[in-house]
């Protein structure tokens, strides 16, 4: 379908980003958590900073959160039984899905709320809102298709939303309660996808000048966007799609605009590294976070630009540990340039006293020193840099 489509590419190497070297934005930093043997799935993070994520042996995983440099196992190892696609918002709420590896139709959703769990239906692949509603896919039948239907959970109780003969998968959902997935054939060759969007009840199809389409992602400007082969990163808004880079796939929105995306990389283009369109002062740019000998691999990225993403030493290999691009802490809580009354009273709002406490969310900005509180310690150096006004 190619109507409604507006080509503004951005080329690789244009608006501040060079290919050869790594440019993160100014004031994040890098840092690695959770190397081991048996890394799996890509992370989730919220606005507060809380990531989950998989990890041990695919027929008994488990769902792990970090918390401000906290480590917690959410779930025991059920021998025989694994665990994947764990989503999170920003109440805390924490879903994935559990069931054995080669029965399909034995996966179903599990929600982590208030330190009660409840299983909510038959699915996998679970994606869930700021008001605790979710999207997921619930396994029928295979052929050269993966047959699944798409779920809608409105809180209360999951209803089929869409069934087709084809594969429908990686469904998300915003705020707004709009469900996108990638819908594609695999029983032509080469195979062909589009890009659904369900909203106001009835599904639609999301033009692209692509054929190979699939893995939307949806933020709640009612943005979608989507990686291809053909023509690169494509962003629909307003009934419109537009090109913005001329490479790219595996994308990941937040509700800003900006986006964490693949493109490979290295010698010959053997390597994945991780990349960043976002979008400051008006104008587009794309900065390099990774240039290693790894492979960096699907991610996600939260309103305050900060992004976690899975390493990992090459394909097929499972060691490797976890990345998160993180905004430098220095005491100045609106991340404006200076550190004023407005953080001094922040900081205040914020005290806890020595200990780690858990859910800082946006005081974490506040725990200079990283140990999971904001303290006397913290005021300290929030006092070398503040400047008054």
């Amino acid at each position: 379908m190619k109507c409604g489509l507006l080509f503004v590419s951005l080329a690789f190497g244009v608006g501040g980003s060079a290919l050869g070297q790594v440019n993160l934005p100014q004031g994040f930093e890098i840092v690695e958590f959770a190397e081991a043997d048996k890394t799996r799935r890509s992370p989730r993070i919220n606005n507060c900073g809380e990531i989950v994520y998989v990890q041990d042996r695919p027929e008994d995983s488990r769902v792990y959160l970090y918390d401000n440099g906290k480590i917690t196992r959410l779930t025991e190892a059920d021998p025989g039984r694994a665990v994947s696609g764990p989503d999170t918002n920003d109440a805390g709420a924490i879903v994935w899905a559990r069931g054995f590896l080669d029965q399909p139709k034995t996966w179903r959703i599990v929600m982590l709320e208030n330190g009660e769990r409840t299983a909510l239906g038959k699915g996998n692949s679970p994606s869930v809102n700021a008001h605790g509603r979710m999207s997921w896919e619930k396994f029928r039948s295979v052929d050269c298709n993966i047959h699944r239907d798409i779920m809608y959970f409105d809180g209360v109780s999951a209803k089929r939303i869409f069934r087709s003969k084809l594969t429908d998968q990686s469904s998300e959902i915003n705020d707004d309660d709009w469900i996108t997935w990638g819908h594609s054939n695999g029983c032509v060759n080469p195979w062909i996808g589009e890009i659904l969007l369900y909203r106001n009840g009835a599904p639609s199809v999301i033009p692209s000048a692509a054929t190979q389409v699939q893995l939307p992602t949806i933020n709640n400007l009612g943005q979608i966007a989507w990686g291809t082969r053909e023509v690169g990163i494509e962003m629909w808004q307003d009934g419109q799609t537009r090109v913005l880079t001329d490479e790219g796939r595996n994308t990941r929105l937040n509700n800003l605009g900006d986006i964490y995306f693949l493109r490979f990389d290295g010698p010959n283009g053997t390597l994945w590294d991780g990349y960043l369109y976002r979008v400051s002062g008006g104008e587009p740019t794309i900065h390099r976070l990774t240039e290693d000998n790894v492979w960096n691999t699907d991610g996600d990225i939260n309103d305050w630009v900060e992004a976690v993403w899975r390493w990992k030493d090459g394909p097929g290999i499972k060691h490797g540990g976890y990345r998160f691009m993180r905004r430098i802490r220095t005491g100045d809580s609106e991340f404006d340039g200076d550190i004023d009354l407005v953080d001094h009273g922040a900081f205040a709002d914020c005290m806890t006293g020595p200990g780690r406490v858990d859910r800082l969310c946006d005081c974490r900005f506040l725990d200079i020193d990283h140990d999971g509180d904001v303290d006397l310690a913290d005021f300290a150096r929030f006092q070398n840099g503040f400047g008054g006004g």
